[in-house]
């Protein structure tokens, strides 16, 4: 049985969960493989996970059933999410999935969605590639706000500074908590930019 739970959360992703009820119950949009839902459940939060690939998706579901995890997986596109008004203590979309949602409209639609599905004062927290440190360090790769990280592909991420993530958070109705740089697992890996957000309405 592959161990899917084999790193641990990262050390941002650590400091954000502090902010977190105890037992809350938590979605994770773009889970992958579902490193980050493993370790939120083995911290005793209440998981739902959802991506668009089945190849992934499918796999963390079976190792949630024979690790005897109660973690719901589920596939779907993640812009138009299929969960009532009020479901979730928090949501997350780490990960860097966040620069996967191409131009501003999609961002702000799906920031609006996590809203809608927060329950009163619930939380968000979602991250992304930091422009600044990409075009420092990897300039060869940056197209404009476009971040190809692999060659050979058409996929990209798009980057960002602090002050543009705070200003989709607040079109979308959020409270700002904190938005700044992260540590990974070292200092070599280089920052990554997140926002915590509160619902306010």
């Amino acid at each position: 049985m592959r161990d899917y739970t084999n790193k641990k959360l990262k050390v941002w992703e650590d400091e954000v969960v502090s902010y977190f009820p105890a037992k809350a119950s938590v979605l994770d949009i773009g889970c992958g493989m579902g490193r980050e839902a493993f370790c939120l459940y083995d911290k005793g939060f209440k998981i739902t996970a959802i991506d668009i690939s089945e190849n992934v998706i499918e796999p963390a579901k079976q190792f949630a059933i024979e690790s005897k995890r109660d973690i719901e997986f589920l596939l779907t596109n993640g812009l138009d999410l299929p969960f009532k008004n009020n479901t979730f203590d928090v949501v997350i979309i780490w990960a860097q999935t966040f620069g996967l949602f191409y131009g501003e409209d999609n961002k702000i639609h799906i920031l609006k969605e996590c809203n809608r599905v927060l329950k009163r004062d619930g939380m968000l927290s979602f991250s992304g590639h930091d422009k600044e440190f990409i075009e420092y360090k990897y300039p060869q790769y940056l197209d404009g706000k476009k971040f190809f990280a692999y060659a050979n592909t058409d996929c990209y991420w798009e980057v960002f500074t602090t002050s543009e993530m705070v200003d989709l958070s607040q079109k979308a109705g959020f409270e700002v908590m904190e938005c700044k740089r992260g540590m990974v697992y070292k200092e070599e890996d280089g920052p990554i930019l997140h926002c915590v957000c509160k619902k306010c309405m």
